[in-house]
Order: C-alpha cells, then structure tokens, then sequence
C-alpha cells in the first residue's frame, strides 16, 4: 500500500511540475514537450511514471499527443482574460479618424521604428520560397494572360479554388458568384457602396476595425457602434435594440478574431444574426480576412452558411495568410452579385492577373494547409509571449484580450494613460503601436491601444513592451 501511494504521489508531482511549466510561460502554447524518455532521464524515474504524469495533463486539456511527433501545449490553456468594456451610446454618428489614423499609421511604417502597430503579418510568417517559384513559373507561362487587362469577375481558376475552399466552409457558392478585388478592404468598400447610399447609417462592432470606420467616413456614412463582448463578439441584443430605435442600411461585422478585441462569435449567434437581419431585409456585409487563423486548427462556419436569402455579402483576402502585398481578395456578394459587380467594375476594372494566378496556384498545390498551420503556431506563440511580458511589465489594473486566433492584442490601459499620448512617447523611443482612439467614432477607448503581435519575429519584443510599460508608467505618474 505505502509503495503504490509513493508511486502516485510521484507521477502526481512531476504533472504538477510540468503544469507549473506551463502556467508560467516556460512552455508557450504550440510548444513541444520534452520526449519521454528525456523527461525520465532527467527526472530519474521510469517512462512509464512519465506516460502517467503526462496523461494527467491530456485529461485536463493542457496538452495534446500528436501522432509520431509528441506531446504540445494546447492553444486554450489560458482563461479568458476579463476586459471591461465602456458603455456606449448607440447613436448614429460621423466618424472622424482618418486624418489622425493616416499620420499614425505613417509613424508606425517608418523604417527606422519598431512596427507592433499596423495589423500586417510580418514577410518573415509568409511561404515566400513557394511564392517565388511559382511567381518564376508564371512569368514564364502566363506572360500573355499578365499583360492583358481583363473584364471579368477575376482569373477562372483563381475563383474555382476560392468556391471550393468557401464550400468546404459550410458556404454554398460556384465560382460564379465570386468577384476578386484588389484586397479585403476594396471588397467591404465596393459591397457598402453596392447597399447604402451617402448619408445612410451603418452598423458596427464597438471597438471596431480601424479600416471600416475609415471606410464609412470617406464613403460619407455614420456609424452606428454596436457593444461587443470581448469574448462573443457583437451583442446581438444590443442590435436588436438599434434596429428598433434607427434605420440602419447595412451591418458590418468581423465574426472571426475582431480587430481589435480578438472575440470570435460562436455560431449558434451567426446563425441567430444572419435570421434577424434577413428577417429585416438588411444586407450583413462579413469580413471574414481572419477566419483561417484559429489556434487550435478549428474553423468555424462563416455566416454566410446560414444565407438563405442571398442578404449576406462575404469578404476575404490573402493578405494575412497568404502574402498582404498580393492584394488579392474577394466577394461572394448574394443578391448583390450585379450591384457589386458594377462598382468593382468601374472602380479599377479587375484585380491584377499575376496575383491572381500567383494565389491559385498556391491554393492548388496542397501547401496552403500546412502553411498556415505553421503561420497560426508562429503568431500563437509570439501573441502569448507578447501577452505575457505585458501582465509581467505593465502598470497594475493592465487589462489584456485573449483571442483564440488571429494577431492582434487589444490593452486596457488604467485609468489616467491616454493611448495617444502613449502612442507619441513610444514613437520618440522607435517603437509604433495604435491608439484605441482610432477604434471607434467617440473617445470611450482613448486609454487603449492595439498591438500587432504578427510584428517582425526578429525585433526585440521584451525590450519594447519593457520600454512601453516604462513610458505607462511615467505617464501614470505624472
């Protein structure tokens, strides 16, 4: 009896170990346990005491065995982080940010500054070894198809692989219904030119996309600011709500790791926000750019799924998986195909043939799966480091997201930091982050920032989040 409660105590001591190991962030999410036999050598006991401690952590969720590779710490090891959100007064209103968010923006790219700032992966996460052997395979092949401008909806093989890959989502499209853009962001410009005409109301998450408030300023809209939850994501009650009290032309919506919150809406609300807007006859206009980079591996069906009206507009890209300066997106647009059709048409004509086929190819040649396995385990690991040295660093109250995908870290600065004003010291120190002032029309987020944890794997991230928790600290002082 005294040697069995001895050997469970023991396997029970190094589970407790290798947990400790975990919690404290000496293994990240995505990182590989030791092997067995390592583990045995060093702790002195047998592979078999090992297998058991290891067992224990598989039962808890912390770590998965992956066939003839080992064991690795799971992506959802975290609780998710409390953020308190502002309330916020769901009234219709102008926005005002892209003067300020052009200059910042311009600070973060300067070649001199350490860029945590703009939400673009670094080159360094993208398959650039594939990308240039087929770039040199289709400047040898398709020279003609380059040099010719076409009139269409986007290169044929292109639109195939892009149907194929929305139909293995849960989407029923053809190719046919797919037009290609030059990125996600004329997609969601062309689909709200294609719904709202100026002057009309559209409705958003609260904090939102940087690029959809610019959008909706330059097209001559107002902003309706839906409250998110930080883990759900818009706060379908809270619509329900604005659409009683306001006449709203069109909801925009990024339903897979926001930017900036990183919240991802479960799908039994995709289901219920698509039933209510199409019970409305509202056009759902879905950023979906970030829908492929789940931690975990999962991907959760689109709300384009559950149309049965055609009143939803999907919208996507390649620029965070695949290469940003492509600039290869692209729209299945419902009952919208001939309006969308239109404005793309007569905006730029088509998206570039080079890129297009540069894309299909890379979708066609098997790699993309595997490549952005590799991409979510890179950004995984250095958001958690990230997220790490902010709760390590940072002022008392720090409050940080925990997305379960994508790239972006969101920071609820204690009250007395003002984003901005951080934002201006940090540049003085060679370092660009982004202001929450620029997530929404009001200042309710002005003690946030954003911060882009796809940065370049190369720069010293502890120093710079050191050096931002210095200049919080400072601020907060004064």
């Amino acid at each position: 009896m005294t040697r069995v409660m001895t050997k469970v105590l023991l396997y029970q001591q190094i589970a407790d170990d290798l947990r400790d190991l975990i919690t404290q962030g000496v293994y990240l999410p995505g990182d590989k346990l030791p092997s067995l036999r390592t583990l045995s050598v060093k702790r002195k006991v047998s592979i078999a005491t090992i297998q058991r401690a290891v067992e224990e952590l598989e039962i808890v969720g912390l770590i998965e065995a992956r066939p003839k590779s080992g064991f690795y710490v799971c992506f959802n090891t975290r609780t998710d982080v409390a953020i308190e959100l502002p309330s916020i007064a769901m009234k219709p209103k102008s926005v005002k940010i892209h003067e300020l968010a052009s200059q910042i923006f311009h600070q973060c790219g300067e070649p001199d500054i350490v860029n945590m700032g703009t939400s673009y992966p670094s080159s360094d996460f993208m398959p650039t070894p594939a990308l240039q052997k087929i770039a040199n395979q289709v400047i040898k092949h398709h020279m003609a198809d380059i040099v010719e401008v076409q009139f269409s909806a986007g290169n044929a093989v292109l639109r195939d692989a892009l149907a194929k890959r929305m139909n293995e989502s849960g989407c029923q499209v053809s190719s046919d219904d797919v037009i290609v853009t030059n990125g996600c962001l004329e997609a969601l410009s062309v689909c709200l030119r294609a719904v709202a005409k100026p002057g009309a109301t559209i409705a958003l998450e609260s904090p939102g996309f940087v690029g959809s408030l610019q959008l909706i300023e330059s097209l001559g809209y107002k902003a309706l600011e839906i409250p998110c939850h930080p883990v759900t994501g818009m706060s379908l009650e809270a619509l329900e709500l604005a659409l009683e009290q306001w006449q709203i032309s069109a909801v925009l919506v990024v339903p897979s790791y926001s930017n900036p919150l990183g919240s991802c809406m479960p799908e039994v609300n995709r289901k219920q926000l698509v039933a209510l807007l199409s019970a409305n006859d509202i056009p759902l206009i879905e950023d979906d750019l970030l829908g492929d980079l789940s931690f975990d591996g999962s991907r959760l069906k689109p709300c384009k799924a559950f149309d049965k009206k055609g009143m939803v507009l999907y919208c996507s890209s390649v620029s965070k998986t695949i290469a940003s300066g492509l600039r290869v997106g692209w729209i299945a647009p419902g009952a919208y195909y001939k309006e969308v059709s239109y404005f793309k048409t007569f905006t730029n004509i088509s998206a570039p043939q080079f890129s297009q086929i540069v894309v299909a190819q890379f979708y066609n040649s098997g790699k993309y799966e595997r490549h952005v396995r590799q991409l979510t385990a890179k950004i995984a690991k250095q958001l958690y480091q990230i997220q790490s040295f902010i709760h390590q660093y940072f002022p008392e109250g720090t409050q940080v997201s925990n997305p379960q995908g994508g790239c972006i870290l969101w920071v609820v600065l204690p009250k007395g930091i003002d984003g901005h004003q951080l934002h201006l010291k940090a540049i003085e120190m060679g370092i660009g982050i982004i202001p929450g002032q620029l997530s929404s029309a009001t200042n309710k987020f002005d003690h946030c920032i954003r911060i882009n944890c796809a940065c370049d794997p190369k720069i010293d991230m502890q120093g710079s989040i050191k050096t931002l928790a210095d200049i919080a600290h400072a601020i907060l002082g004064k």
